[in-house]
């Protein structure tokens, strides 16, 4: 299907998944994004985003600005991924987000990748379950997708040896799930996969949710070539088209699908709310890491224009939260670290109802 399948005809059919689920609702966000710092001990061979000590485009971002730039009180929802540094640990890492919660206590708090939770794990001597019970009573609230890439161990070898692969990258989020934290999932293509690594990484994320439940939205990353070049330009239009619908097929137990504009671009964005995907993501405000591999798209959007975009695609756009209810329900109660296990024993709803 992925290959070989009319365009049209797999749009059709993944846009009658999505309406069995949602009708012609379009969800979208006012959230932003947080990258405190580009520094990073790894060297991915597809990255743009990280840098070293003395490079010219390395940053360090200050917590009282962090703080700054979510003041605006219509933001519901703050995305907190960063490069793996020691400045930046677990204890600083955790006391940004006490701080953001003291702040904005109403905001929903998507924080740090497993590939973040498996660094703060080797830096301070500690599991990644300790990990994650940690971020739970710091106030986290969802973990986002990143860092799977494409769970293929070639992929893993060839492109982000130094990073977890496949396997840690499930257990990680399996553990989550397992200690009611939900999460995301996501997918890099367009670069250096073959068809059948996109079909296998689809199925493993399929058999990962019949076991735990926890992922909440599959995110499709287009790669952006950037300066790293692993192939010369952008995955087409048709291609990720292609891409967000097999994802709504197979995916059938994973609620959402995202048309995530800054890597497919708006306009291939808004085609795919017609081939499958229910959600626009969000405004996002300073997005760096995609923007660093040279995304041509806006750093921010107003909610205006990301409600233009699914009226133009004759959907019907929906303001929700970041546990994807509508504005001014109330957020999930954060447990204290106490609680962990019972937790863990009892298996709570891994996300706010709808």
């Amino acid at each position: 299907m992925l290959r070989n399948a009319p365009l049209l005809e797999l749009g059709r059919f993944a846009f009658d998944a999505k309406r069995a689920r949602f009708g012609n609702n379009v969800t979208y966000i006012v959230n932003r994004h947080v990258n405190p710092t580009n520094l990073c001990v790894y060297s991915c061979r597809f990255c743009d985003f990280a840098a070293r000590r003395g490079d010219s485009h390395a940053y360090s971002l200050a917590e009282d600005d962090i703080l700054a730039s979510l003041a605006d009180p219509g933001v519901q929802e703050v995305h907190l991924v960063g490069g793996l540094w020691p400045e930046w640990g677990l204890d600083r890492s955790l006391q940004l987000v006490r701080r953001i919660l003291d702040a904005r206590p109403d905001l929903w708090i998507k924080a740090f990748t497993a590939v973040e939770v498996a660094y703060f794990a080797r830096a301070a001597r500690r599991t990644t379950r300790d990990i994650l019970a940690f971020m739970i009573d710091a106030g986290v609230n969802q973990m986002p997708g990143g860092g799977a890439e494409v769970l293929s161990e070639r992929l893993h070898q060839l492109l982000f040896k130094q990073k977890i692969g496949p396997e840690e990258w499930l257990r990680i989020h399996e553990e989550a799930h397992d200690l009611g934290l939900s999460s995301n999932c996501t997918l890099l293509f367009g670069h250096l996969e073959t068809d059948e690594e996109i079909v296998e990484h689809l199925f493993r994320l399929r058999a990962s949710q019949d076991r735990t439940g926890g992922f909440q939205s599959f995110i499709p990353l287009s790669y952006q070539p950037g300066e790293t070049k692993l192939v010369p330009r952008l995955a087409s239009a048709p291609r990720c088209l292609r891409v967000v619908a097999l994802a709504r097929l197979v995916l059938d137990n994973i609620p959402h699908i995202k048309a995530y504009w800054p890597t497919l671009q708006i306009e291939t964005a808004a085609a795919a709310l017609t081939f499958g995907a229910d959600d626009l993501d969000g405004t996002l405000g300073a997005e760096r890491i995609m923007h660093a591999a040279g995304s041509a798209t806006p750093a921010q959007l107003s909610t205006a224009l990301m409600q233009e975009i699914i009226l133009q695609a004759g959907q019907t756009p929906v303001q929700r939260t970041g546990c994807f209810a509508q504005p001014g329900r109330v957020r999930q109660s954060v447990p204290s670290i106490k609680s962990i296990k019972s937790i863990a024993s009892s298996r709570p709803p891994l996300a706010c109802p709808t």
